[in-house]
């Protein structure tokens, strides 16, 4: 035995027919212990195959489902945003409207007060120039 270890080159053909025994002894092996025929263990594989691809499909219908609700809910809430910033910005148009109304009209108001003021001095001069007296 210690001849075998001490050469230092291996035959190849060693090699190839350890090789091949194993398998063969793992083959052997294999079979003595599987508690199944090779066709109940083809069926029992392609069963378990074809159950993760029915579970696949499911969780990716299960997937586009909720990618889809969640869809329509991101649509939903910028729908609301943007009814929302609407709102926000028609009130702004109708608060700016209603304050160049309030200006408009105070403006009106001084320019009516005014012409009320000038129309007071000129009736008063006026006045003044028909009776004489003059101030």
């Amino acid at each position: 035995m210690n001849m075998i270890w001490n050469r230092r080159r291996t035959d190849p053909n060693t090699i190839v027919c350890a090789v091949l025994a194993g398998a063969a002894a793992g083959l052997v092996v294999g079979l003595m212990m599987a508690p199944k025929s090779g066709e109940q263990m083809r069926t029992d594989i392609g069963s378990t195959v074809d159950d993760y691809l029915d579970s696949a499909r499911e969780r990716a219908e299960s997937l586009k489902t909720s990618a889809a609700s969640m869809a329509q809910r991101g649509l939903r809430e910028v729908q609301r945003t943007k009814d929302m910033i609407a709102d926000k910005v028609k009130d702004a148009v109708n608060k700016g409207e209603s304050e160049a109304r309030n200006t408009i009209d105070d403006a009106a108001a001084a320019v009516n007060k005014g012409a009320r003021k000038g129309q007071d001095a000129v009736q008063n001069a006026a006045s003044q120039v028909r009776s004489g007296t003059r101030g």
